[in-house]
Protein backbone atom coordinates (compact mmCIF):
# COMPACT_ATOMS: atom_id res chain seq x y z
CA UNK A 1 0.00 0.00 0.00
CA UNK A 2 3.21 2.29 0.56
CA UNK A 3 2.48 5.82 2.46
CA UNK A 4 -0.95 5.85 1.27
CA UNK A 5 -4.03 5.44 4.11
CA UNK A 6 -1.32 4.56 6.46
CA UNK A 7 -2.50 6.18 9.07
CA UNK A 8 -5.98 5.41 8.81
CA UNK A 9 -5.13 2.07 8.79
CA UNK A 10 -3.01 2.16 12.01
CA UNK A 11 -6.19 4.01 13.65
CA UNK A 12 -8.33 1.18 13.19
CA UNK A 13 -5.38 -1.53 14.02
CA UNK A 14 -4.84 0.03 17.30
CA UNK A 15 -8.63 -0.33 18.31
CA UNK A 16 -8.52 -3.41 17.57
CA UNK A 17 -5.39 -4.85 19.49
CA UNK A 18 -7.22 -3.21 22.67
CA UNK A 19 -10.39 -5.21 21.82
CA UNK A 20 -12.64 -1.95 20.50
CA UNK A 21 -15.09 -1.69 18.02
CA UNK A 22 -13.53 0.66 15.10
CA UNK A 23 -13.70 3.97 15.78
CA UNK A 24 -16.60 5.66 14.61
CA UNK A 25 -14.59 7.77 12.04
CA UNK A 26 -13.55 4.94 10.65
CA UNK A 27 -16.78 4.01 9.15
CA UNK A 28 -17.31 7.73 7.66
CA UNK A 29 -13.37 8.23 7.05
CA UNK A 30 -12.41 11.10 4.18
CA UNK A 31 -10.56 8.98 1.33
CA UNK A 32 -6.64 10.54 1.12
CA UNK A 33 -6.36 11.47 -2.57
CA UNK A 34 -3.49 13.19 -2.05
CA UNK A 35 -1.07 10.79 -3.99
CA UNK A 36 -3.16 11.26 -6.98
CA UNK A 37 -3.52 15.23 -6.57
CA UNK A 38 0.17 15.10 -6.69
CA UNK A 39 0.52 13.37 -9.75
CA UNK A 40 -2.37 15.19 -11.24
CA UNK A 41 -0.58 18.94 -10.68
CA UNK A 42 2.69 17.54 -11.44
CA UNK A 43 1.98 15.62 -14.98
CA UNK A 44 -1.41 17.15 -16.10
CA UNK A 45 -2.29 20.69 -18.00
CA UNK A 46 -5.30 22.06 -19.71
CA UNK A 47 -6.96 18.87 -19.13
CA UNK A 48 -3.44 16.51 -21.13
CA UNK A 49 -1.55 14.38 -20.01
CA UNK A 50 2.38 14.13 -20.26
CA UNK A 51 2.10 10.39 -20.31
CA UNK A 52 6.08 9.99 -21.17
CA UNK A 53 7.28 11.58 -17.88
CA UNK A 54 4.82 9.95 -15.77
CA UNK A 55 5.64 6.56 -16.62
CA UNK A 56 8.36 6.97 -14.22
CA UNK A 57 5.91 7.40 -11.45
CA UNK A 58 3.72 4.06 -12.28
CA UNK A 59 4.73 2.64 -8.93
CA UNK A 60 2.87 5.95 -7.11
CA UNK A 61 -0.49 5.03 -9.01
CA UNK A 62 -0.14 1.53 -8.37
CA UNK A 63 0.31 2.44 -4.59
CA UNK A 64 -2.72 4.40 -4.76
CA UNK A 65 -5.31 2.30 -6.37
CA UNK A 66 -4.05 -0.74 -4.20
CA UNK A 67 -4.97 1.52 -1.27
CA UNK A 68 -8.15 2.41 -3.02
CA UNK A 69 -8.75 -1.45 -3.11
CA UNK A 70 -9.20 -1.49 0.63
CA UNK A 71 -12.06 1.60 1.21
CA UNK A 72 -15.49 0.18 2.04
CA UNK A 73 -16.93 3.05 -0.26
CA UNK A 74 -20.41 2.11 1.09
CA UNK A 75 -19.61 3.58 4.59
CA UNK A 76 -18.77 6.89 3.29
CA UNK A 77 -21.55 10.06 2.72
CA UNK A 78 -22.80 10.13 -0.85
CA UNK A 79 -20.02 13.04 -2.17
CA UNK A 80 -17.10 10.93 -0.39
CA UNK A 81 -18.83 7.80 -2.64
CA UNK A 82 -18.90 9.71 -6.11
CA UNK A 83 -15.38 11.94 -5.55
CA UNK A 84 -13.89 8.01 -4.77
CA UNK A 85 -15.52 6.55 -8.07
CA UNK A 86 -14.30 9.48 -10.63
CA UNK A 87 -10.70 9.27 -9.50
CA UNK A 88 -10.59 5.70 -9.06
CA UNK A 89 -11.91 5.33 -13.09
CA UNK A 90 -9.56 8.30 -14.39
CA UNK A 91 -6.48 6.72 -12.00
CA UNK A 92 -7.03 3.05 -13.61
CA UNK A 93 -6.98 4.55 -17.20
CA UNK A 94 -4.08 6.61 -16.74
CA UNK A 95 -2.68 3.10 -15.06
CA UNK A 96 -3.08 1.11 -18.39
CA UNK A 97 -2.80 3.75 -20.56
CA UNK A 98 1.07 3.86 -19.08
CA UNK A 99 0.99 -0.14 -18.79
CA UNK A 100 0.55 -0.26 -22.62
CA UNK A 101 2.84 3.20 -23.75
CA UNK A 102 3.47 4.24 -26.00
CA UNK A 103 -0.38 4.12 -27.11
CA UNK A 104 -2.10 5.79 -30.13
CA UNK A 105 -5.95 5.55 -28.23
CA UNK A 106 -7.46 3.63 -25.70
CA UNK A 107 -9.67 1.88 -28.98
CA UNK A 108 -6.79 0.05 -29.57
CA UNK A 109 -6.52 -1.84 -26.61
CA UNK A 110 -9.56 -4.73 -26.56
CA UNK A 111 -11.77 -4.38 -23.74
CA UNK A 112 -10.13 -1.27 -22.10
CA UNK A 113 -13.93 -0.20 -20.78
CA UNK A 114 -15.50 -3.94 -21.13
CA UNK A 115 -12.86 -6.47 -19.88
CA UNK A 116 -9.77 -5.44 -18.24
CA UNK A 117 -10.70 -5.40 -14.27
CA UNK A 118 -9.91 -2.37 -11.50
CA UNK A 119 -10.15 -4.02 -8.34
CA UNK A 120 -11.92 -1.18 -5.78
CA UNK A 121 -13.21 -1.67 -2.82
CA UNK A 122 -13.05 -5.38 -2.37
CA UNK A 123 -14.48 -5.87 -5.83
CA UNK A 124 -13.18 -6.67 -9.78
CA UNK A 125 -14.72 -4.07 -11.94
CA UNK A 126 -14.91 -3.41 -15.50
CA UNK A 127 -14.51 0.40 -16.39
CA UNK A 128 -17.81 0.55 -17.61
CA UNK A 129 -19.01 -0.93 -14.20
CA UNK A 130 -17.21 2.07 -12.32
CA UNK A 131 -18.94 4.16 -14.25
CA UNK A 132 -22.32 2.58 -13.62
CA UNK A 133 -21.76 3.29 -10.17
CA UNK A 134 -20.50 6.73 -10.43
CA UNK A 135 -23.88 7.49 -12.25
CA UNK A 136 -25.85 5.97 -9.96
CA UNK A 137 -25.50 8.39 -6.93
CA UNK A 138 -27.45 10.33 -9.66
CA UNK A 139 -25.16 13.81 -9.69
CA UNK A 140 -25.12 14.11 -14.16
CA UNK A 141 -21.94 16.06 -13.85
CA UNK A 142 -20.21 12.69 -13.29
CA UNK A 143 -20.37 12.93 -17.29
CA UNK A 144 -18.19 15.68 -17.03
CA UNK A 145 -15.55 14.42 -15.12
CA UNK A 146 -15.28 10.91 -15.91
CA UNK A 147 -11.94 11.02 -18.97
CA UNK A 148 -11.16 8.29 -20.93
CA UNK A 149 -7.54 9.55 -21.95
CA UNK A 150 -9.28 10.83 -25.60
CA UNK A 151 -8.98 13.80 -27.08
CA UNK A 152 -12.51 14.57 -27.12
CA UNK A 153 -13.29 13.68 -23.29
CA UNK A 154 -13.76 16.59 -20.96
CA UNK A 155 -10.54 17.86 -19.66
CA UNK A 156 -8.40 15.84 -17.34
CA UNK A 157 -8.22 18.15 -14.06
CA UNK A 158 -4.69 18.94 -12.42
CA UNK A 159 -6.29 18.34 -9.13
CA UNK A 160 -7.93 15.31 -7.78
CA UNK A 161 -11.68 15.40 -6.58
CA UNK A 162 -12.82 15.60 -3.20
CA UNK A 163 -15.99 15.41 -1.34
CA UNK A 164 -15.44 18.92 0.44
CA UNK A 165 -15.04 20.53 -3.02
CA UNK A 166 -16.95 18.40 -5.05
CA UNK A 167 -19.71 20.17 -6.20
CA UNK A 168 -17.90 23.13 -7.05
CA UNK A 169 -15.21 20.93 -9.09
CA UNK A 170 -17.88 19.37 -10.81
CA UNK A 171 -19.96 22.89 -11.64
CA UNK A 172 -16.52 23.93 -13.10
CA UNK A 173 -15.83 20.97 -15.36
CA UNK A 174 -19.48 21.40 -16.51
CA UNK A 175 -18.97 25.09 -17.79
CA UNK A 176 -15.25 24.47 -19.32
CA UNK A 177 -16.73 21.29 -21.34
CA UNK A 178 -19.66 22.90 -22.50
CA UNK A 179 -18.27 26.14 -23.29
CA UNK A 180 -15.76 24.36 -25.20
CA UNK A 181 -17.09 24.53 -29.20
CA UNK A 182 -14.51 21.72 -30.44
CA UNK A 183 -15.87 18.91 -27.64
CA UNK A 184 -18.76 20.57 -25.91
CA UNK A 185 -21.33 22.32 -27.49
CA UNK A 186 -22.05 25.20 -30.73
CA UNK A 187 -24.28 26.60 -32.22
CA UNK A 188 -23.99 26.90 -36.04
CA UNK A 189 -27.07 29.04 -37.18
CA UNK A 190 -30.35 26.75 -36.42
CA UNK A 191 -27.49 23.67 -35.64
CA UNK A 192 -26.81 22.41 -32.20
CA UNK A 193 -23.51 20.75 -32.24
CA UNK A 194 -23.15 18.73 -29.16
CA UNK A 195 -20.97 16.01 -27.69
CA UNK A 196 -21.70 12.12 -28.51
CA UNK A 197 -21.50 11.69 -25.01
CA UNK A 198 -24.82 13.36 -25.35
CA UNK A 199 -26.15 10.78 -27.66
CA UNK A 200 -24.67 8.14 -25.88
CA UNK A 201 -26.08 9.13 -22.35
CA UNK A 202 -28.88 10.74 -23.32
CA UNK A 203 -31.83 9.23 -20.70
CA UNK A 204 -29.11 10.72 -18.08
CA UNK A 205 -29.82 14.45 -19.35
CA UNK A 206 -33.45 14.54 -20.66
CA UNK A 207 -36.45 12.25 -19.77
CA UNK A 208 -38.19 12.12 -23.21
CA UNK A 209 -37.22 12.34 -27.04
CA UNK A 210 -33.68 14.10 -27.46
CA UNK A 211 -34.26 17.76 -28.88
CA UNK A 212 -31.64 20.20 -29.25
CA UNK A 213 -34.61 22.52 -26.70
CA UNK A 214 -34.18 19.57 -24.27
CA UNK A 215 -30.99 19.24 -24.07
CA UNK A 216 -29.93 22.77 -23.67
CA UNK A 217 -32.88 23.27 -21.21
CA UNK A 218 -31.30 20.61 -19.32
CA UNK A 219 -27.83 22.21 -19.37
CA UNK A 220 -28.96 25.84 -18.81
CA UNK A 221 -27.44 26.18 -15.77
CA UNK A 222 -23.68 25.75 -17.33
CA UNK A 223 -24.38 26.73 -21.05
CA UNK A 224 -22.25 29.71 -22.36
CA UNK A 225 -24.70 32.65 -22.56
CA UNK A 226 -25.18 32.65 -26.48
CA UNK A 227 -26.55 29.14 -26.19
CA UNK A 228 -29.06 29.86 -23.14
CA UNK A 229 -30.76 32.51 -25.35
CA UNK A 230 -30.96 31.97 -29.13
CA UNK A 231 -30.74 34.60 -32.15
CA UNK A 232 -32.45 32.22 -33.75
CA UNK A 233 -34.54 29.46 -33.33
CA UNK A 234 -32.11 25.96 -32.82
CA UNK A 235 -34.05 23.03 -35.10
CA UNK A 236 -31.19 20.60 -35.86
CA UNK A 237 -29.08 18.41 -33.17
CA UNK A 238 -26.21 17.00 -34.67
CA UNK A 239 -23.14 14.88 -32.95
CA UNK A 240 -19.37 16.20 -32.97
CA UNK A 241 -17.11 13.49 -34.44
CA UNK A 242 -15.53 12.10 -31.61
CA UNK A 243 -11.69 12.42 -31.22
CA UNK A 244 -10.40 8.96 -29.75
CA UNK A 245 -6.77 9.91 -30.04
CA UNK A 246 -4.61 10.01 -26.87
CA UNK A 247 -5.25 13.52 -24.68
CA UNK A 248 -1.27 13.69 -24.69
CA UNK A 249 1.12 16.59 -24.52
Amino acid sequence: MGRVGTRWIIGVAVSLMWGLAAPAWAEEQRIDHSTWDHLLHGYVSNGRVSYRRLVTERQMIEEYLEYLATIHVERLPKHEQLAFWINAYNAYVVKWVLDRYPLRSVKDVRGFFDNLKCHLAGQDLTLNQVEQRSRALGDVRVHFALVSASVSDPPLRSEAYTGARLGEQLTDQATRFLSDPARGLRLDGDTLWASMLFKTSAKDFVSGRLTPDALLKALHASVPAALQAPQTPVRLLKWITYDWALNER
